[in-house]
């Protein structure tokens, strides 16, 4: 019980005085909010403190740990339900008082106006992770729909910024021209577009009624994503109906010789690539179609129709049309023209891809073996790629994870001069590690911290993310650097004491994920609209999101060139590196089936901006259908790949109800122009990963996060315009 009192009492420090708070939001108080509720300082270190050479990641597993800077973030298990509730209430309540602060200033100058919103909005944003974070990760059901409430409560508070009249006519007033410099004019005039695309200018009554669509639309979504989340669906097997899969990675089920197989990406990815008996992976793949569909069926329609009601409140034709024009795409149309084209693309490769997976199937099975199902395609596409040369069972002992983790924050260092160190800081649970970023040369500062969460645990986000816990912003000489998590679900160690051995999937999801992290953690703003940050937080800011995803897939390029393969390869037992053959193989593979991986993808991203396009019906192939109906309509034509009957797999897919929604077409948009990127380092050969372009690269591409548009970054670093032709000759296509 001390322990816990001591713990909470850093957390959230003594009570303050009424009106405390909302100075420091307003910038009166000599130390920022965040550094008091959010953050507590370590007496043993400053934030100027450098780590020695000595402590460079290089190895993980046994490296020790530095003393905590006195700005790393804390968390902690120990955060209850009271304490999440109290602390959401104090920043709704003192962030209210601030934009109070800023309607009084009406009539008076870019300080008292846009600058107070700005700060307010920087501090609310910087506590409010102590809120969300444990929705995600945290052990304690009660505490994790708490913070789920929580998280919808902020939502709601930094939502209603923008519906505020009075605070919308003070900046209004002094215009985003009156700014003291562009980064400051860039941000002023991104709040005036949010009170624009927030109903600003609606009536009061219809302002009522759109917020409480937005509010509605929160609550369904963050539902949505909490019953996936809490799902413990599992099915059952014979270590016989096994065949061919490491059982003991797998929990004993109800009797001796049984074991329980869940649906998060650890366990059902080896049972959909190795079980050898088409039936196995048939249950696996029915469960996981229908998953969470009985609950979330009805929130995803519901979400639907309302975010196209509010688009029309707006006077958008769509909710689609809401949602690009602040992106790079700008418009629904010119992203479903790409789309359309690469399909028109991929489909040419699309006969030959499922071609060569019949012939594996009817090899194993016999020619009555019925065509490719659902079910097999990731099974024979495992065998395909051995026929290229790519044992995926005997890759996955090069890549024991401790190994991997060190050596990509080693490239990573590498490639952008920076230094990690692993520090003390306390944290939410026993599997998470926090880790300093400081320049390698200069002055050495710290430059952002990032925390590790790599392993499943009951009722934890179940994909991959980074979840941004703080953005970067500054007032004056005071700045406050970015903080994130890499939230992983990866493979771990199994009951018969190997380590843990990724997937090749998962080396290379790694990889892309801590592109995010250096994004985050490297991003220079004054301001918190402009640090990285995705719609997963409550809190405003971030890059256009179909540029989101260009700086980490341009980084994953990397983890396919075999100087890379080379680093990160080390067999578990025997210590060597992959051996040359299987590295040429696993480089070789990366276009292999390409025509189907790019043909489904592009069925799902259209089906995204078509239900974002209006309400249904949906005519497609001279039929309509209903949302539900047109999802396996249009995946099953497009990828020439039956739908599971009875599915509705969008009951689980959480990107439309995490920021994607209109939006999922980005990823293949970002890949394009990451292409066009990562052509610079594959100019430089034999030294792909040279240091002087990573510097570039981290200086045009990572820092600048959203104080430029991403089409003025791609030619920062290019020299020219952005080109799509490195993609279509990675396709094939050109």
């Amino acid at each position: 019980t001390m322990r816990t009192t001591r713990t909470r009492r850093r957390v959230w420090g003594s009570p303050m005085p009424a009106g405390a708070f909302a100075r420091r939001l307003c910038g009166t108080a000599p130390r920022p909010y965040i550094r008091h509720l959010a953050s507590r300082a370590s007496s043993s270190s400053s934030s100027s403190s450098s780590p020695s050479s000595s402590t460079r990641v290089m190895s993980t597993a046994t490296q020790q740990r530095a003393p905590a800077p006195a700005n790393t973030p804390r968390f902690t298990a120990n955060i209850t339900v009271a304490d999440v509730e109290k602390l959401t209430a104090d920043i709704v309540r003192e962030y209210s008082a601030a934009l109070d602060a800023c309607e009084r200033g009406a009539g008076g100058s870019w300080e008292d106006t846009f600058g107070v919103t700005l700060a307010a909005l920087g501090r609310a944003s910087a506590a409010s992770a102590a809120v969300t974070l444990p929705s995600m990760t945290h052990s304690d059901a009660d505490v994790r729909k708490a913070s789920t409430r929580g998280k919808d409560a902020l939502k709601a508070m930094f939502d209603d910024t923008f519906t505020r009249v009075g605070v919308y006519a003070a900046l209004k007033a002094v215009g985003a021209e009156a700014a003291p410099d562009a980064e400051a004019a860039r941000a002023s005039a991104y709040l005036l577009r949010e009170f624009e695309r927030k109903g600003a200018a609606l009536s009061a009554d219809y302002q009522k009624i759109y917020m409480r669509k937005l509010g509605e639309i929160e609550e369904l979504c963050s539902s949505f994503c909490a019953a996936v989340n809490e799902d413990d669906t599992t099915v059952e097997y014979t270590d016989e109906e096994l065949e061919g899969v490491d059982v003991n990675a797998y929990a004993v089920g109800s009797s001796p010789g049984t074991r329980l197989v869940g649906l998060i990406a650890p366990d059902l990815m080896p049972v959909m690539q190795f079980a050898k008996r088409s039936e196995t992976r048939k249950r696996i793949a029915h469960a996981k179609a229908k998953q969470c569909q009985d609950v979330n069926t009805e929130r995803f329609l519901r979400v639907v129709a309302l975010r196209d009601e509010c688009a029309k409140m707006l006077g958008y034709a769509s909710h689609a049309e809401y949602m690009l024009k602040p992106k790079m795409a700008s418009t629904p149309e010119r992203a479903e023209g790409f789309l359309r084209d690469l399909l028109e693309k991929a489909r040419g490769k699309l006969a030959d891809d499922l071609a060569d997976l019949q012939k594996l199937k009817d090899a194993e099975e016999g020619p009555d073996a019925g065509p490719i199902q659902n079910w097999d395609v990731s099974y024979y596409s495992r065998a395909f790629k051995a026929t290229l040369g790519v044992d995926e069972a005997k890759i996955r002992e090069y890549f024991p994870l401790e190994h991997v983790k060190g050596q990509i924050l080693a490239i990573y260092q590498e490639l952008l001069g920076l230094t990690f160190t692993r520090v003390d800081a306390e944290v939410w649970h026993e599997d998470v590690e926090c880790y300093s970023v400081c320049e390698t040369e200069g002055e050495k500062k710290v430059l952002g911290f990032f925390y590790l969460d790599l392993f499943p645990r009951p009722g934890k986000y179940t994909h991959q993310c980074v979840y941004p816990l703080r953005p970067s912003f500054s007032e004056g000489d005071d700045a406050t650097t970015a903080a994130c998590v890499n939230i992983g679900n990866l493979s771990k160690p199994t009951a018969d004491g190997k380590p843990a051995l990724l997937r090749f999937r998962e080396v290379e999801t790694f990889f892309h994920e801590f592109g995010h992290v250096m994004h985050c953690v490297l991003s220079k703003s004054k301001y918190s609209v402009h640090a990285w940050a995705w719609s997963a937080v409550p809190w405003p800011g971030g890059v256009e999101q179909d540029f989101l995803e260009v700086p980490s897939m341009m980084l994953e390029n990397f983890v396919w060139q075999p100087e890379v393969l080379r680093q990160l390869s080390k067999h578990y037992a025997s210590g060597e590196t992959l051996p040359e053959s299987e590295i040429d193989a696993l480089s070789a593979s990366r276009g292999a089936l390409e025509g189907y991986a790019r043909s489904r993808f592009i069925s799902m991203a259209l089906y995204d901006l078509t239900v974002h396009g209006g309400q249904g019906p949906y005519e497609f192939d001279g039929k309509k259908y209903d949302a539900v109906d047109f999802y396996n309509a249009i995946t099953e034509k497009l990828s020439d790949i039956p739908s599971i009957e009875g599915s509705f797999a969008c009951a689980s897919w959480f990107h439309l109800m995490m920021g994607y929604d209109a939006g999922y077409f980005g990823y293949l948009w970002s890949e394009a122009y990451a292409a066009d990127l990562f052509s610079e380092f594959e100019a430089k050969r034999p030294n792909v990963m040279d240091p002087s372009l990573g510097r570039k690269y981290r200086d045009t591409i990572l820092a600048p996060c959203a104080t430029v548009d991403g089409d003025a970054m791609l030619q920062n670093f290019l020299g020219r315009e952005a080109s799509l032709n490195p993609f279509l000759k990675r396709m094939g296509v050109l």
